[in-house]
Parts: C-alpha cells; structure tokens; sequence
C-alpha cells in the first residue's frame, strides 16, 4: 500500500513509518512460536475489548479510513477497491455522506461497509460483526461483487473494478473447487499484504470460534476447522506471499493506531509483521521466513548477517549487490542448512559511495523471493547532503558537499515508498532549488544519485 494516509482526528499529524505500541503489551508472546504465540496473542487482543455498535461503524470510518485527496483540498474515504495508487481517482466518496442507503446503481454510486471477513462465516454474530479490523468503507457496487468469494489470484475476470480489482477463475493451486465454482476476488497488489494481515488477525482474534465457523457458507474454501493452523495449506501459502509481497504499509500503522483508540486491540500482524512466520512456519507450508538481514562495513570488507526462522522445501540464498539499488549482480552462494544464522564476507568491494545488498531466496521446486535491499556507505565523509529550511513550506535548498557529475538523477517520494519526482539535474551543482509548495503537509525524502554514489536526506513540509 503505497499512499500517505492523513488521519483527521485521534493521531498525530507526523508519524514515522513505525507503530506506536505501548510498552509491554507483546511481552507474554516473547520466545513462543507456532501454536503457543498464536494462543498468547489471543489471549491478549481478545482481552479487554470493546465493541461498537452497527450504528457507530461509519462513524468509525472517518477516524479509520479517510485520507486528503490527490488535490490536498478535501477528506475522502479511502477504498481499496477505487484506490488509485498512481494517479487521480475516477471518483471519490465524502465520509458520511455517500454512504449507500439503498439501491445501488454501479460503481462509484456510493460506499458502504464490507466485511472482508465475510460475515456469512462467522454467522454474523457479536463482537466479529463489528470488528474493524475486519471492517473497510469500500465501493458499494464493488463490495457485492466480491460477495463471499474468497480472496485468491484471479483470470478470465467477469468483473474488473476502475482500479483493477476482479472477480474470475481462481488460479492459485490447491483452491477446493473447480470449473465454475472456482470464482474468487483478488485486489491490487498494493492491498494483498492489508487483506493478509485481516485474515491473520481474524483467525488469531477468534481463536476460540474459528474452527467452528468452517461449516458456515462457503467458510470451508479457506477454514479447516482447527484453532490452529485455522486455515486451508493452499489459503496459507496464499496469504504468506501476499504478506510478503505488500509489506506493512503506513496506511496500515496509522489504520492500527486508529482502531485500537476506538475497540482497544490492535492487529499483532501488522506490530510484528514476522509473527506470521513464527506462527505458521510449523505447518511446514512455508518458504524460507528471513527474520533480520544486515550488512555492516569492516575496514575494506562489508559483513552481510541473516537470520531465518524455517526452511522448509528451501535449496540456497544468493547474495546479490548493487551499485544503484536497481540492477544487482550475484556475488556468492550459501546453501540452506537449517542454521539459526547465516554470514557472508563481501571482500572485493567496487570503487563506489554506496552498496546496496539483497538476499534471492530460492526453493527446490526453483521459485524465488527477495529480502529487503539494505545499503551500506563505504565512505562516509564523501557525498554530505543537507537541506534547507527545514521544515518547508514553498522552497527548500539541497545543498552538496561536491558538485554534481554528469548524469545525476534527484527523485524525491513519500512516507509511504511512492515516488513523486524523478529528473535528471545538471553537472557541477552544489545547490539544487526545489519547489515544494505543490506538496501536501509530512515527511519527505530524497534521493540523489551522483556517479554511483547514492545521498540520502529527508525533509518536512508544514502548512
């Protein structure tokens, strides 16, 4: 999930990308894994709740689920399913006041509240009914649409949203049906992780009702009937990708923080985005689940640490390193030995600023994933960016400690990852002017790219 959410009552106005959690509140889950990390979770997000009524659910919303427009001149609901993460909106809906009441003509006609949980699974019965963490203000055409039909990967769509949502053929292998009944909803990818993360927290939040809601409605397409590992082996691998591929978004973090002021509990998923792993990595469903990845500068060498917490079904990491943060080379080889912990020396380091590292994780069967891409400075007293005034409001300066080469790039993108410039500046400046004033209020950060080398500063804007 890429944009910056703009929370209008309960958070602060500049959060980094980090959750607020209060202290303590994990610490019966330290050291527990699998089965006894899940219950410990239940045990304390189940505890203490407090349920809102039907009544007050879009009132929610507009603490939970709005954001400035792409113009910075109004409040709007965020939906996921008319979202458009990389350019302006087709239509937007007002909290509280474009919410459906009635017929529904057609996307865009109005919003209404969608159990992405499919209530029909748990009966709709009290407190799931309102729980929103299972809960999103979506587009009301599009939410019947999606009905009670899994989330999954999709083909041959019969119906596709204005931002690529779609209904069709399910094409994730395990799914337990087939030819016609086969339908399933998938959204864009920068939503898969948030979808995920309800699903991990729905069968951990109810661990105690779940296995019996296997035989509500079509439950049983993703629910086994146990507590633990609650879900179909298919559902699992399915969710795990999603997690991983659209990682903890901000949107996300402020979405936590709003919720747990309104019901007081908060999704363990997105605070600790690895308790997934711990948790499921038992099943023995699941690809190698990286814990940590590090690189640090020794003298002439970069030490590249990683942890992992399962191996199942896993062939090698190879190491990867990148002068840009763009086009890597492969630069050594490590088999996976099932060890608690794993390192690497880089001891031929190129004649570059900045190095940037990632780790291709490769299974038997010969599929792949990647680490986050981490950086390291190989000397630290070239390349010093600073920038001023700061904060901003209309103009700001980056100033350079060495003049620009040929060929340099300045990109500037949000809190959330987006990008939102990308020019090519001139040789031999020291000083870039910037025109900001055209940016809503937050943090920013830039990047310039300087003859392989690769600064870093960050800003903020106020109104």
């Amino acid at each position: 999930m890429i944009k910056f959410l703009q929370i209008t009552s309960l958070l602060l106005l500049f959060k980094t990308a980090s959750a607020q959690i209060p202290p303590g509140y994990y610490n019966t889950a330290d050291g527990l894994t699998c089965a006894d990390l899940k219950t410990a979770l239940f045990n304390k997000i189940s505890a203490n709740t407090i349920a809102i009524t039907n009544a007050n659910v879009l009132v929610a919303f507009s603490s939970t689920d709005v954001r400035r427009n792409d113009d910075n001149t109004a409040d709007i609901i965020w939906d996921i399913y008319s979202d458009n993460p990389t350019g302006p909106e087709a239509f937007t809906y007002t909290s509280q006041v474009n919410n459906c009441g009635g017929s529904i003509a057609g996307e865009g006609s109005c919003y209404n509240r969608e159990h992405t949980f499919p209530q029909a699974w748990f009966n709709a019965a009290d407190p799931a009914v309102t729980d929103l963490f299972a809960l999103y203000p979506t587009d009301g055409y599009t939410n019947g649409q999606h009905g009670n039909y899994p989330y999954s990967e999709v083909t041959a769509p019969t119906f596709t949203s204005v931002n690529g949502s779609k209904l069709g053929t399910n094409t994730f292998a395990g799914f337990p049906t087939a030819g016609i009944a086969a339908r399933a909803f998938e959204v864009r990818d920068e939503y898969k992780g948030d979808i995920a993360r309800n699903y991990f927290y729905m069968v951990t939040r109810y661990e105690s009702d779940i296995a019996a809601w296997q035989g509500n409605s079509n439950a049983n397409d993703v629910l086994n009937g146990t507590s633990w590992p609650s879900f179909d082996d298919w559902y699992i691998k399915l969710l795990y990708k999603w997690h991983g591929q659209d990682p903890v978004s901000q949107k996300e973090l402020d979405r936590n923080e709003a919720v747990y002021a309104i019901q007081n509990n908060r999704n363990p998923f997105i605070d600790h985005p690895e308790y997934v792993a711990l948790i499921w990595q038992c099943t023995g469903l699941l690809p190698v689940a990286l814990i940590d990845f590090t690189a640090t500068k020794n003298n002439s060498s970069v030490t590249l640490n990683w942890t992992a917490s399962s191996e199942a079904n896993f062939r090698q990491y190879e190491v990867e390193r990148s002068i840009d943060g763009i086009s890597f080379n492969k630069i050594g080889v490590l088999q996976g030995q099932h060890l608690a912990s794993y390192n690497l020396a880089d001891n031929n380091l190129p004649a570059f600023n900045t190095v940037f590292y990632r780790l291709k994780m490769v299974d038997i069967d010969g599929k792949f994933t990647y680490s986050k891409t981490v950086s390291v400075r190989l000397n630290r007293n070239a390349g010093i960016i600073s920038v001023y005034p700061n904060p901003a409001v209309n103009e700001l300066t980056i100033a350079l400690q060495q003049p620009l080469k040929a060929g340099s790039r300045l990109k500037v993108s949000d809190i959330a990852g987006k990008e939102l410039l990308n020019l090519q500046v001139n040789a031999a400046q020291s000083n870039i002017k910037l025109n900001v004033k055209q940016l809503p209020a937050g943090r920013y950060f830039i990047s310039v790219l300087n003859n392989g080398d690769v600064l870093h500063a960050s800003f903020m804007i106020v109104q």
